[in-house]
């Protein structure tokens, strides 16, 4: 990399450190907040489970009373109150954890220890290629091409970024089959494209890689005891989700889904998630049927996620209610008709 290259190179990971130093500390309160959170509510759960019990304990002992069983209601109707701002709390709080685990990698990452002295390494050609010699749990990955517009030489930088171990395989195995093109590995376990017009470096790492804005609703829909599948294509990703509890991939897309995205993405570091989720129902046979309203502007990633994941939730009870009741009208159909 020219001087100049290294010193813009210096003031993006400065700009980087800084921004990530920024969310780490807004996160780090939204979890504190979170937790204080869920222990309140965790507090006046218990508070109006006692009332409750103590109400159905000794109603038995006492005449017909004016306005007790209006009381009785209304506790139990403050009890399901609690119970669903409990469990957004939660998907909140779990939504929250992860968006600051990510940053805390993200920073890991920035600060990792370079490898090697900078001299030239011995590199040894990898033919055939084999997925197995590809086995660091993620990679910093950086593509260089020639500067065709400009006069300097020397290769310029087109993506730099992080990938994991399965992605990293996947890179290689596709360019390891095309012609003119070769795979290569040094010592310390670095790999390298060298192509007619591309090179492509990926850096062994041991520090896990950081979540995604998906892993954060993933967490927050987890709460309501619903399972999310990645989706997308054509450089789209998104998010499936069902209807029905704990539902496997497949049939997720057999009954009613939603896909839900933030833009056209999913799968961003946690960090970059700028967008609020868009989540949109679709019937058994893929038909678009509506989407949801999106969380407020200005919405944290944990508060996006507990969001949408409350919305989803509230789709499907409402769903199963409507379907209990066509079942119970059928089966007093088929009484009467037996009759």
């Amino acid at each position: 990399m020219t001087t100049p290259g290294r010193l813009a190179q210096m003031a993006r990971t400065q700009t980087q450190r800084i921004l990530l130093d920024e969310a780490a500390e807004a996160t780090s309160a939204e979890v504190r907040d979170a937790q204080l959170r869920v222990q309140q509510v965790d507090q006046a759960l218990d508070h109006n489970r006692a009332q409750q019990d103590k109400q159905a304990k000794y109603s038995a002992c006492y005449p017909p009373a004016e306005g007790k069983e209006d009381e009785r209601a209304e506790l139990a109707e403050a009890g399901l109150r609690l119970e669903r701002e409990h469990q957004y709390a939660s998907a909140l709080l779990a939504a929250a954890l992860i968006a600051h685990e990510s940053v805390t990698r993200e920073r890991a990452w920035l600060d990792r220890p370079a490898i090697g002295t900078g001299e030239p390494m011995p590199v040894a050609l990898l033919f055939p290629f084999a997925k197995k010699i590809v086995d660091a749990p993620g990679y910093t990955i950086t593509v260089l091409r020639p500067n065709s517009d400009s006069p300097d030489p020397f290769w310029h930088e087109t993506y730099n970024g992080t990938v994991s171990r399965t992605r990293a395989r996947s890179i290689l195995t596709a360019w390891s089959r095309q012609e003119q093109t070769y795979v290569l590995r040094d010592a310390h376990g670095r790999l390298y494209v060298a192509a007619p017009a591309l090179r492509i470096e990926l850096v062994p790492t041991d520090i896990a890689l950081p979540h995604s804005e998906g892993d954060a609703l993933r967490a927050a829909l987890a709460v309501y005891g619903f399972s999310a599948y990645d989706g997308g294509e054509g450089g789209f990703t998104s998010l499936a989700v069902s209807l029905t509890q704990e539902a496997s991939e497949e049939e997720t897309y057999e009954g009613p889904h939603f896909l839900i995205s933030s833009g056209e993405h999913a799968d961003r570091p946690a960090s970059q998630h700028d967008d609020v989720w868009g989540a949109s129902l679709y019937d058994e046979q893929g038909e678009y049927v509506t989407t949801l309203d999106g969380a407020s502007a200005g919405s944290t990633l944990a508060e996006d996620c507990a969001h949408i994941a409350g919305a989803v939730a509230q789709v499907a009870r409402r769903a199963f209610r409507e379907e209990t009741v066509d079942f119970a009208r059928s089966v007093g159909k088929d009484a009467l008709a037996k009759d």
